[in-house]
């Protein structure tokens, strides 16, 4: 056996998944075992804390988000080895303000449902390693929205507005300012946004996650 098969042999790589879908959670598992270097464990969705026995954890969208804006938890239920796991999310949520809270909060790694099985092994590593790792098409969502403007948020209370529909003076009203205001907003938005009219400024905001409302 080489030096470097002895190591791995001697420290394999802790990973804990913690997925709430269950067909999700037994392919990571049966995937993630079918490699020599890692140790994987089931962990569950519902636990307080992200100090584990664990050097990784693959979990869903949800449960890595209550996880980061959970206080800090002791470690003391899960013994002396416990330490802060690097969380890799696993989802079908693909819009780049959700992708990029997550990241925001702490997650080292952005997977989307559907990538390939190497890309999951490679990620797992990489956390390991203390990189961050997001497959292609999380990347490219991110890349996408790093020279975009922000919008403001007042700009961000009118286009929720825009997106149900209604009209300047009714912005104006909920908001209380004036039509003209509204306007200058509205001009504001769609500049930022590259969009030519509403419509198209409620169907960009819908597909890049700017507004809470459904699809």
């Amino acid at each position: 056996m080489s030096a470097w098969n002895s190591a791995v042999a001697a420290t394999p790589i802790a990973v804990a998944v913690a997925h709430r879908d269950p067909l999700v959670q037994a392919g990571l598992r049966a995937t993630l075992m079918s490699e020599n270097d890692f140790a994987v464990s089931i962990l569950p969705t519902d636990g307080p804390s992200l100090r584990v026995q664990a050097d990784v954890v693959v979990a869903d969208y949800d449960t890595a988000l209550e996880w980061f804006s959970s206080p800090p938890a002791s470690s003391a239920p899960y013994g002396p080895s416990a330490r802060v796991a690097k969380v890799m999310v696993v989802s079908h949520r693909d819009r780049e303000t959700e992708i990029r809270t997550a990241l925001d909060l702490g997650v080292r790694g952005y997977l989307l449902l559907g990538c390939a099985v190497e890309e999951m092994v490679m990620g797992v590593r990489a956390l390991s390693r203390g990189q961050l790792h997001l497959d292609r098409s999380a990347a490219l969502r991110v890349a996408e929205s790093l020279g975009r403007q922000v919008l403001t948020s007042r700009e961000s209370e009118v286009l929720e507005r825009i997106v149900e529909g209604k009209v300047n003076k009714t912005i104006g009203n909920e908001l209380g300012i004036t039509v003209g205001t509204v306007k200058a907003h509205v001009k504001a938005i769609l500049a930022k946004l590259g969009a030519r009219t509403r419509t198209e400024a409620a169907a960009i905001a819908r597909r890049r996650g700017l507004t809470d409302l459904p699809n």
